[in-house]
């Protein structure tokens, strides 16, 4: 199984708490936040994570290696911090080093659920792209997603009318197929449109996670994750 983490983007947001730290260098609970992601990933059985970086990539490569001490094997795609390519075109950039079938997530996001079995419910699902979604109703951020059995009928970060009550957990699976679609596309990309144009398709599977998750994008995040790691 493999799992890619998106972590090129330049944490703006966190600046005023991280200075020049790509946000997966920050601390949290007294250790690197990718410390944490990792550890998530090596609970559920992953072997193999792939990092997308720009923004300082260095600093995180430096740190991690190639993950042995963490007990996964770690390897990276490079893009410049110069011309950020999206979070869909950070895939595009890696897409020589996915392999058919793999999971995303992104580099602010803690998301503490079962990684192996979401994999093995988009292996099962016959679709070419599943979303982890969570029945938010609008309590940690804006639900924007709506779900009809095993499949997102509804997906949109802008508001509408549609009233969804499920939110985009952080949590994809794709078949490389459909990163292939966008090779030529014109960059940076948004992961956003790849999934919403799935959906519109009827093409993208749904699996309900019931554990809350995290972000670190903002400080507020950063301090609420801070102080529930303490605590566990």
């Amino acid at each position: 199984m493999q799992i890619v983490i998106l972590a090129g983007g330049m944490g703006t947001r966190l600046k005023a708490v991280a200075g020049n730290l790509p946000k997966a260098m920050v601390p949290v609970a007294g250790k690197p936040f990718i410390e944490h992601q990792l550890a998530l990933i090596k609970k559920s059985g992953a072997e193999r994570v792939l990092l997308c970086t720009g923004y300082r990539g260095e600093l995180i490569e430096n740190h991690l290696g190639d993950g042995r001490r963490f007990g996964l094997n770690i390897s990276y795609s490079r893009e410049s911090p110069d011309k950020l390519l999206g979070t869909g075109g950070a895939l595009v950039n890696a897409y020589p080093k996915l392999e058919d079938m793999f999971l995303v997530i992104y580099g602010d996001s803690y998301l503490p659920t079962d990684y192996g079995k979401v994999f093995r419910t988009f292996q099962g699902a016959s679709l070419p792209a599943l979303m982890c979604v969570y029945r938010n109703l609008n309590q940690w951020d804006r639900s924007n997603v709506k779900i009809a059995g095993s499949k997102v009928v509804f997906y949109s970060k802008a508001p509408g009318q549609e009233n969804p009550d499920y939110i985009d957990y952080g949590l994809s699976g794709f078949k490389k197929s459909v990163i292939e679609q966008y090779t030529a596309a014109r960059l940076p990309l948004d992961l956003a449109a790849i999934q919403a144009s799935l959906v519109e398709d009827r093409l993208m599977a749904a699996h309900v996670v019931a554990e809350r998750f995290y972000e670190i994008g903002k400080p507020s995040g950063l301090d609420e994750l801070d102080k529930h790691l303490r605590s566990a």
